[in-house]
């Protein structure tokens, strides 16, 4: 249940909006969930560990059935499977509290008060809007390691692999446009790993590009599904790019 308004009882089916002073409790992880208005996408907390949960959203429409997580809030300071909360809070931000409601993540919008409803979009959007549904914050400005179709990655952005299947963490291979406006593939991790003088630089695609933005639609993905593969991840139903 999305405890979003007074109003709405405890039975009430999951949405796909949390309202001010709304929480979503990790210790109800099954049921305090957002969904997307076809049921595409979900956010809520999902265990990565012992005791370890994290915010996420995930795409639930896999060829193997399986859901598969698109985006996280706290990749890397996973909370306490007890306590553990994300509220949507008077100041207006969204925030992820640990059990001692210390704050793990927040969308630190700029001006209080903005934040009036959080919502999931159909897309695998999430963005938090004020009280005239303007826009004050959005899951697609924030990238984790996966490009949904449509969302945009400019230069001010980078996608960065999980650690290893199935381990979420921060890993060592980013996608972003570098200073030449030359979408890169690169190695970020300890040097000793190259010998013999290998390059950083694993690809590059687009060279010329002047505008400094592209989107990945699902023919890029199908274009380049086997070499993305063998070196950084998978994809799933050529529909997300993951690495």
């Amino acid at each position: 249940m999305v405890t979003a308004l007074p109003f709405i009882l405890a039975s009430s089916p999951p949405s796909n909006v949390l309202y001010r002073v709304g929480s979503l409790s990790v210790e109800r992880s099954s049921a305090d969930v957002l969904i997307s208005e076809k049921g595409t996408f979900k956010a809520g907390f999902y265990q990565v560990g012992d005791n370890a949960f994290s915010f996420a959203i995930l795409f639930s429409e896999t060829l193997d059935r399986q859901k598969t997580v698109v985006w996280m809030a706290n990749r890397d300071w996973p909370v306490n499977s007890r306590g553990s909360r994300l509220s949507l809070r008077k100041r207006g931000d969204l925030a992820l509290l640990d059990a001692d409601r210390r704050g793990v993540w927040t969308t630190a919008t700029t001006s209080a008060g903005d934040g009036e409803v959080a919502k999931l979009w159909e897309t695998g959007h999430l963005v938090l809007m004020d009280g005239k549904r303007k826009l004050v914050w959005q899951s697609f400005d924030h990238p984790t390691d996966t490009l949904l179709p449509g969302q945009p990655l400019t230069r001010s952005l980078r996608l960065v692999s999980r650690a290893a299947e199935g381990i979420y963490t921060t890993g060592y291979y980013v996608a972003h446009f570098n200073d030449d406006n030359v979408l890169s593939f690169v190695y970020d991790g300890p040097n000793n790993v190259f010998e013999n003088g290998r390059t950083r630089y694993l690809l590059h695609y687009f060279e010329g590009i002047t505008d400094a933005f592209f989107t990945f639609y699902s023919f890029l993905v199908a274009m380049h599904i086997r070499r993305l593969r063998r070196a950084w991840g998978h994809l799933n139903a050529a529909k997300l790019l993951t690495f």
